[in-house]
């Protein structure tokens, strides 16, 4: 696993081995980028390189890759070519993956803490008296209550080991990330239409409406979602609108780029559907058909949010509104795409919900060209099952918050410190809130400092990240590329499963994370006698795979996990076509997706003993199988009462409007003068936490100044390069300024993936410090030619926590500040937070919380709720 190097012997070797190759097989010499892909050839040897298909796990998106490998190394890392979604392309950070692998700060062996709580004093140890030591902590908690046992993931894309884990154990205290992820968009489509995504054919599109989505940099799906706009735009000469705070790349590409208020994406797209359906541009069949109301009633509800309410609001004039709604309305086929922008505030599920109406009223739901259903794949888990656990946990489905299906994780630090549940031991996997989440270091840094809070804290790491170095022990995970796990993402409309499988052997002691915790279930359960080893009675990570792949219908046929282990990815719908990119079948032509997916008719064995009820639902055994609709039988939509709900019901339960609403951030409507909102972004290249210590990705982007606009810069005295002070409510930070038109005069914006203080030599430009004691990796050369000395400022310190009452998000784009030119003791990468201020904030956030004495001021039209205690209390799961 040595790097090679070059002599002038070796260079000789090349030269000849090239010779040789050359007049050996003349084929080599045509260039590889007129090929489909899929083979790689030593530059030394001209020996082909062994490829392994696996699904790239840099980022969430999944794409199908190959992994070349040569002297038991990868050597690169490309697309698959055999993979429906994303047809042989890999992104910068995908191309970059296996210097996870390889990087010289990775932990590869057991470590414990031997100094205080972030002294980074550790001590290596074996696997024996890690597991010992592990084992006799979740024993002690389970002789206590077995919710004392948290475990926080961040990318778990385990394929559900982990919620095996804590159900073996008895825990329902099993945390997710994913309220500072996208939760509110989520909780705004899945009540509405089912699932908590969509999958816009932007390839057959003439006109998408992009709200606050950076779909050719950062938003989910984005490289197999890239490459059907660049097609869209190139064979249909599709029309792309965004409504963005920030010029993003997908902005910049946009025929138009409208800088919105942050926040008010809702008001815009409300005003639009007002002027859809005042001029009688809806699709009316499929409203009085597919929703839970009719064009009357949506007109009548809509007849508030004209196109002057929303102009004063979010700054868009109102013949912009008036235009765009007319030219969405009128151009066939239509789509529209959100992420963050309009669900990562206070009322992010209104906004998402709105945005999602537009689609919906013109019916371009699941037409060629039009907002698509997503397509998955499942698998079956391995039997037996663990039951679940007995009692619930209050921080994984806090009673304030009921309509948060994915958890409002990011408030949990102030719950432990309040003594709303005890916790005695924790667990972190793929997960960096120290970093990631509102507060960073000044909110969970001081949780999992404080030991009385968290007695023992275990981390599966690879990498020495901020939360990493604050642990008791920490047990060594494999990177993607040295682990298996199933894998499905609905990042196409053609549904496909995957694998990722080790393209090598782990690196030094390292385990992968599904061995690592049967590895702590057999050591607490040896002989099986307290009923929890029959649950983990696998032999490896390949064995696991068989019990989810072999019996799955089509796939078994196949080959089950061999073909996966061949391919990477099944079913193999096509050929790529070097030409055109796209994948074509057994005739040249191009594959077709299937659409109309909600009109599929039920059969007459489906139809056997079913019931149909006076609106039309089909039931069978008690559960929705369809609906009846102009005497035909469908399946519908995947909601309980099989339509789309432009109602939801359940909303108005707890006080909230259940129909297309808006609220403004209160906190906005009060900003002084000299004022502004902070947004945060995501480069390209980077992700969330775990790509500064990727060296490919780190020379292309290492630092972050913040985005101000010349007339604000102007006002200021600033300048592109000087240091300007950030302050919000609960902090301060100091950095650079990037002066530009691309951003809108309110905002600063500042990329979030920098400013490491931990996560090894080169995240931090820690290059001269000795290899510490918790770097085990092989040392790298090119830590000698970094050339840049700027490692960035990371702003999330003085960000508070918001909560969005409904879907539970962090409104990270909420936080007001006041800009300022640094003083004279102002330092570059200042940064201050302060958990008192951290903590008052979250008291503010759950004043709004349908139990808060907000939630009514912030809802009068809902003046006929009779209240919190009028809410029937409702069983809740225990994961």
């Amino acid at each position: 696993m040595d790097f090679p190097k070059i002599t002038r012997r070796t260079f000789l070797q090349a030269s000849a081995g090239t010779t040789a190759a050359a007049a050996l097989a003349p084929h080599m010499l045509h260039a590889m980028e007129n090929e489909l892909g899929g083979k790689d050839f030593s530059p030394v040897t001209a020996a082909e390189r062994k490829a392994i298909p696996v699904n790239c796990h840099v980022c969430n998106i999944q794409d199908g890759a190959i992994a070349y490998v040569e002297n038991d190394r990868v050597v690169k890392l490309e697309g698959n070519p055999e993979h429906v979604s994303t047809r042989g392309r890999l992104c910068a950070k995908g191309n970059s993956g296996m210097w996870y692998s390889y990087d010289p700060d990775r932990i590869l062996y057991p470590l414990k803490r031997v100094g205080a709580r972030g002294e980074g004093k550790w001590k290596r140890i074996t696997w024996e008296e890690a597991l010992t030591e592990v084992a006799a902590k979740l024993d002690a908690a389970l002789k206590e209550d077995p919710n004392t046992i948290m475990l926080k993931y961040g990318r778990n894309r385990t394929g559900g080991t982990i919620d095996r884990f804590m159900k073996t154990l008895g825990s329902a205290t099993v945390l997710n990330h994913t309220s500072v992820c996208e939760s509110s968009k989520k909780v705004g489509q899945e009540p509405t239409w089912g699932p908590d995504i969509e999958t816009p054919d932007f390839a057959n599109a003439k006109y998408v409406l992009n709200f606050g989505s950076n779909i050719l940099e950062a938003a989910y799906f984005h490289n197999p979602l890239s490459q059907r706009i660049a097609e869209g735009r190139v064979d249909n000469h599709m029309k792309i609108v965004t409504f963005d705070v920030r010029l993003s790349n997908t902005a910049g590409f946009s025929d138009e780029w409208i800088p919105v208020f942050p926040a008010t994406d809702g008001a815009v797209a409300l005003a639009i559907g007002h002027v859809i359906l005042r001029e009688d541009l809806q699709d009316s069949a499929f409203i009085d058909t597919w929703t839970n109301v009719t064009v009357d009633e949506l007109k009548a509800h809509y007849a508030q949010y004209t196109p002057e309410w929303a102009s004063k609001i979010s700054g868009v004039p109102v013949q912009t509104i008036e235009r765009i709604a007319r030219e969405f309305a009128t151009t066939k086929p239509a789509t529209l795409f959100t992420y963050r922008g309009p669900a990562k505030h206070l009322y992010g599920s209104y906004n998402e919900k709105a945005c999602m109406m537009l689609p919906i009223m013109t019916g371009n739901v699941e037409k060629r060209g039009g907002y698509c259903l997503p397509r998955g794949m499942g698998w079956p888990q391995p039997n037996p099952q663990p039951p679940g656990p007995k009692h619930d946990s209050v921080l994984a489905h806090p009673p304030e918050y009921p309509l948060a299906s994915h958890k409002v994780s990011h408030l949990v630090p102030f719950w432990i410190a309040e003594g709303r549940q005890k916790i005695n031991v924790a667990f972190t996997y793929q997960d960096n809130p120290v970093y990631t989440n509102p507060g960073a270091q000044a909110v969970w840094g001081k949780l999992y400092r404080d030991e009385k809070l968290i007695p023992y804290f275990i981390s599966m790491s690879s990498h020495m990240g901020e939360e990493t170095a604050l642990a008791d022990i920490i047990l060594p995970d494999c990177p993607y590329l040295e682990r298996w796990e199933p894998e499905s993402m609905p990042n196409s409309l053609w549904p496909w499963l995957g694998i990722r499988q080790p393209v090598h052997k782990s690196l030094g002691e390292s385990r992968e994370n599904r061995v690592l915790l049967r590895d702590i279930i057999w050591k607490l359960d040896p002989d099986g006698s307290r009923g929890m080893k029959q649950f983990w009675d696998f032999k490896d990570g390949e064995d696991y795979m068989r019990h989810h792949f072999d019996n799955v219908p089509g796939l078994k046929e196949a080959g089950g996990l061999d073909f996966l282990k061949k391919h990477g990815v099944w079913p193999i719908y096509g050929t790529l076509d070097p030409k055109t990119g796209k994948v074509t079948d057994k005739t040249g032509r191009e594959i077709q997706a299937e659409y109309g997916l909600y009109r599929k008719e039920l059969s007459a064995t489906d139809m056997e003993g079913a019931m149909v009820d006076a609106h039309g639902l089909i039931t069978k055994n008690g559960a929705a199988i369809g609906i009846r609709r102009n005497g035909r039988n469908y399946v519908g939509f995947p909601t309980p009462n099989r339509v789309i709900n432009v109602r939801v019901d359940e909303w108005a339960e707890y006080g909230f409007n259940p129909m297309p609403t808006f609220k403004r951030i209160p906190w906005h409507e009060t900003m002084k003068d000299d004022e502004m909102i902070l947004s945060t972004f995501k480069l390209n290249v980077h992700k969330q936490s775990r790509t500064a210590a990727v060296k490919w990705l780190a020379e292309i982007a290492h630092s972050n100044p913040a985005w101000m606009n010349p007339e604000t810069a102007k006002k200021l005295g600033v300048k592109t390069g000087d240091l300007v002070r950030v302050e919000s409510p609960v902090g301060y930070l100091v950095t650079k300024a990037y002066v530009t038109e691309g951003i809108h005069p309110q905002v600063i914006s500042i990329a979030t993936g920098f400013g490491h203080w931990e996560y090894g030599r080169l995240a931090t430009l820690k290059l001269k410090d000795r290899k510490g004691d918790a770097s085990h990796g092989e040392e790298d050369p090119d830590l000698n030619n970094v050339w840049w000395d700027d490692k960035g400022v990371h702003p999330n310190a003085i960000i508070p926590a918001v909560a969005d009452p409904i879907g539970g998000s962090q409104g990270w784009y909420d936080t007001v500040v006041k800009v300022t030119k640094a003083g004279p003791n102002d330092k570059y990468g200042d940064i201050h937070g302060d958990w008192d201020k951290h903590y008052a904030a979250y008291k503010e956030t759950m004043r709004y919380a349908y139990t808060g004495d907000l939630h009514r001021k912030m809802h009068p039209e809902m003046a006929a709720w009779a209240g919190p205690e009028s809410v029937k209390p409702k069983a809740s799961g225990g994961h």
